[in-house]
């Protein structure tokens, strides 16, 4: 029930407060600050309820004045259950209760869902952590700024007890002593309660006292109205002006603030026309209380509904296993549910609460705007989508560099708000508000209807996440012990499949760590290696299928499914080797997708007895912290979920023009975003360090092939230099060119593991028995100084399919060289079998295995083919038909780049 409680009613308070200390430190560039500019935003936004509070304390204090003369008589002259009756008819001729005396507590019982969100927020925000702010050293941590002996004195909960308690002097002046006293206590007992508290809440809560201060100054003077806007103004133009000149800022965020400003600098005139809109083209609903409350009930609630219940469903339905296991949540209901109780704190609670506190021409307002924010909402949300390629689990785009949309889009999206605004003025006006009602109550059937849609998927996924869990071979809690069985006397076949690995990074880093080029002593780097695409899906068959399952060569099969040509291509050698070789055992690890699963369904090995999968990813993280426990908490990622689902529907819903300045490049406007998912990159990267524990040489057969897939590199980490491992406190990035560059210091934390695990193999005799080849689907590096930029590069960014092509074949020694061969990543099932096994064949379909293909070039598809790529009932990719691309020769230079279409490379 707390927890509801909290959910509902707290956390949206919270959210305000975050977000107005992100802004306040985009503009002012210090933490301290910051507090300051939060304290303001949440005393402007109160102001409202701290009026309806003092209204109601003045009509309490009038009523109790008027009545206490008689009262006195009462309680004179009468006793016992008498006293009590005459009393009560008494009150009863003065339309008083008792409990109406509650009123003038108001004021106080406002500030504790205040005080509850900013203590929440503040007390343990990481972003105030190790700032100073004048002579504070540590926001994070009580002030301490006196000592005497052994005993510390915080002196920030003394300043701001004796300005609450100026404040409160002057608030009381003239008030029973009564009332006097509710204002010292409760001074006190913020004292108690903040003393030890971090020294960023407490001037946050010292600078809400300041900020009451002036407000009670400004009560006690004549038009206090009148000189509070005259100085808010004067503040609001000054920001303005500065917001215009600084360079802080985007045009977006400049355009937002600046709205902001002008908002307070003409707000007597938006007051005026806001009266004049309730009054007149509104009268109906404003002479209508039953009417208008129910239509502000039903868009709230649908808005509410929307926002906390659909967008989100649609998202965790469209992969239920990605939001499945996410540290102590198994289950991605949890998710929507928390979501959606956010949603209905943020868009029905607490605008339910100020609709009945204030006015009819506020509630009527209220009610035209949630019916505008509905249908604003659900038009945003479903026609106009827009196409921003990959979302990652922490609902980060990947794949776009700006998430900008094209003016015309932005421009026919403006004109579409501006007419559903015009057509609830007219709805109302023309007194259409009855048949309005109705369409809102099918609304919100239909879009509950459409979210138990999407919640029976979301159950159903999280089902197939327990099978695949359960099938698991590494399901045994976490233990690291050994799994990769290798062969000492026989010939170990590997492949090392580092999901985005980039080829331009290796050289870097082996002129960056000597220790490092040594380790891979025997290998040859192939820096002319090109890939098939920029995305997993359609990059991976090549690299384990070879020619036959690069992007034309699927199309080219539309009999089956791209389901089952993805999981063909990830069978072929495991097969090809078991039954087409020689005394060979085959394991795979991790293999990318299988059956079309984000995390992938093994159980396509399991036809196989002499192929063993298994699952690593996320299997030891557990592990992993527990051997780290300097390093770093274990819920990241769902902290992060938690909030982010449901300003990813804010996204969603909002208009386009705004999307930009919500999303903030993946932050969303947190302040936490510095540890970006670090659980989504320990949860490979503890596979790499476990590495070495993992593996073995006690094969039971003579000879042994193993792909082995890792997903580290997909994840842009900072680590700690020079051995690139995982800190939270980073120092050394490194001597590299790439040093600034997370996705480069990731793949060296790998790299530098791998190298540690080809000691091992050296270590136990079994080095020069293995052929290994370290491959990737694709780069990501979308400009890359190899090439030769002109415009036709520019269109294409080919660093993204310039994938690590690194091999060592057996017995193979000396140190690293580099190639300039025309390589492609389907070369990896030619180049693993070439030698072992005599004239190998597709199992599938029966074609040799070989590069020939390749002689002409190869075809490179450049397609964005956005998540979800494809379902596993399509056969063939989507690709345009311009985005067909002829590689060959050197990949550096756009002359050996030729657009061509699919038929005429078939002839």
């Amino acid at each position: 029930m707390g927890t509801f409680f909290f959910t509902v009613v707290i956390y949206p308070l919270t959210q305000i407060i975050e977000l107005a200390f992100t802004f306040s430190y985009k503009l002012l560039k210090n933490t301290g600050f910051s507090l300051i500019g939060v304290s303001l935003a949440v005393s402007l936004l109160t102001l409202p309820l701290y009026a309806v509070a003092e209204k109601w304390q003045e009509t309490e204090r009038a009523l109790q004045a008027k009545m206490k003369p008689q009262v006195n008589r009462i309680k004179k002259f009468f006793k016992g259950d008498e006293q009590y009756m005459i009393l009560s008819t008494y009150y009863r001729q003065n339309h008083y209760h008792p409990i109406m005396s509650l009123r003038s507590a108001f004021g106080i019982l406002i500030q504790i869902p205040f005080f509850t969100a900013a203590y929440t927020c503040l007390s343990h925000m990481a972003a105030l952590q190790n700032h100073h702010l004048l002579f504070i050293s540590d926001l994070g941590m009580p002030d301490a700024l006196f000592s005497v002996g052994p005993l510390t004195i915080n002196v920030l909960p003394l300043i701001m007890t004796a300005i609450n308690c100026i404040s409160g002097a002057i608030y009381t002046k003239g008030l029973p002593l009564r009332e006097k006293l509710q204002v010292y206590i409760l001074a006190l007992v913020f004292v108690v309660l903040l003393y030890n508290s971090p020294a960023g809440l407490v001037i946050y809560w010292t600078m809400n006292n300041v900020f009451s201060l002036i407000k009670n100054i400004f009560y006690k003077l004549k038009n206090p109205l009148k000189s509070f806007y005259i100085i808010s103004a004067i503040i609001f133009a000054a920001a303005l002006v500065f917001t215009v000149l600084t360079k802080r800022f985007n045009m977006e965020q400049k355009g937002f603030f600046s709205l902001l400003c002008l908002l307070v600098i003409f707000s007597p005139f938006i007051v005026k026309f806001l009266a004049f809109i309730s009054d007149k083209p509104l009268a109906p609903l404003n002479e209508k209380r039953n009417l208008r409350t129910a239509l502000f009930l039903l868009s709230s609630s649908g808005t509410a509904i929307l926002i906390g219940l659909v967008i989100p469903a649609l998202l965790i339905a469209s992969s239920p296993i990605e939001f499945s296991g996410i540290d102590n949540y198994p289950n991605p209901m949890f998710f929507l549910r928390n979501t959606f109780f956010q949603a209905m704190g943020l868009f029905f609670v607490w605008p339910t609460l100020i609709f009945f506190l204030f006015s009819k021409r506020i509630q009527t307002l209220l009610s035209a705007g949630f019916l505008f924010m509905l249908a604003a909402s659900t038009v945003n949300a479903f026609l106009f989508q827009e196409k921003y390629g990959y979302l990652s689990r922490m609902l980060i785009f990947t794949e776009v560099p700006s998430i900008q949309s094209p003016a015309t889009h932005i421009l026919a999206n403006l004109a579409f708000m501006l007419a559903l605004i015009l057509a609830c003025i007219a709805v109302i006006k023309f007194n259409l508000t009855k048949p309005v009602c109705l369409i809102a109550m099918l609304s919100i059937i239909s879009l509950v209807m459409l979210s138990c849609i999407q919640i029976g998927k979301i159950k159903a996924g999280y089902r197939d996440y327990l099978k695949i869990s359960a099938n698991a071979e590494s399901k045994d809690s976490g233990l690291v012990k050994p799994i990769f069985h290798l062969s000492k006397n026989g010939k170990n076949v590997i492949m090392i499949f580092l999901d985005r690995a980039q080829n331009n990074f290796v050289e870097p880093m082996l002129e960056e760590s000597e220790k490092l080029r040594q380790q891979f002593t025997g290998f040859t780097l192939y820096k002319n290696t090109v890939s098939y695409n920029s995305h997993t899906l359609i990059g991976v068959p090549p690299v384990h299928g070879g020619y036959e399952y690069t992007p034309a060569e699927i199309n080219n099969r539309p009999e089956k499914t791209l389901v089952e040509k993805h999981n063909e291509s990830l069978l072929m050698l495991p097969r090809i080797f078991t039954e087409q070789g020689t005394g060979f055992s085959a394991i795979s690890s991790d293999a990318s997708w299988a059956n079309y699963s984000w995390i992938p369904d093994i159980s396509i090995f399991s036809p196989y007895p002499n192929i063993k999968a298994f699952l690593t990813e996320n299997a030891y993280l557990a592990q992993w912290y527990k051997d780290h426990q300097d390093i770093g908490n274990l819920t990241i990622a769902s902290d992060t979920l938690k909030r982010n689902i449901l300003w990813y529907s804010f996204f969603k819903t909002s208009p386009l023009i705004l999307r930009h300045v919500i999303y903030e490049d993946g932050r969303y406007w947190s302040t936490n975003s510095q540890y970006d998912d670090m659980n989504k990159y320990i949860s490979n990267y503890a596979v790499m360090e476990y590495l070495k524990d993992l593996t073995d040489f006690s094969a039971e057969t003579e000879n042994v092939y193993f792909s082995f897939t890792n997903n580290a590199c997909h994840t842009s980490f900072k680590l700690q230099a020079p051995d690139y491992v995982p800190s939270m406190n980073i120092t050394n990035k490194g001597t590299s060119e790439y040093a600034n560059d997370s996705s480069y210091s990731s793949m060296a934390g790998v790299m530098h593991r791998l190298g540690e695990w080809l000691d091992y193999l050296k270590q136990n005799d079994a080095y020069n028995n293995s052929r290994i080849l370290i491959v990737s689907d694709h780069s990501c590096t979308s400009r890359e100084n190899a090439f030769v930029w002109d415009e036709k590069f520019s269109a294409i960014s080919p660093g993204k399919y310039h994938p690590i092509f690194m091999f060592k074949d057996f017995n193979q020694t000396g140190e690293l060289k580099t190639s300039e061969e025309f390589m492609t990543n389907a070369d990896t099932p030619a180049l693993l079998t070439e030698g072992i096994i005599e004239n190998p064949v597709n199992p599938f379909t029966g074609k040799a295995v070989n590069s020939k293909m390749k002689e002409n070039g190869a075809l490179v598809s450049t397609s964005n083919l956005f998540m979800p790529h494809h379902s596993s009932s399509k056969n063939i990719f989507t690709v345009d038909p311009n985005d067909w691309y002829l590689v060959s020769g050197n990949i550096f230079e756009s002359q050996n780049w030729q657009q061509t279409k699919m038929e005429e490379f078939e002839k």
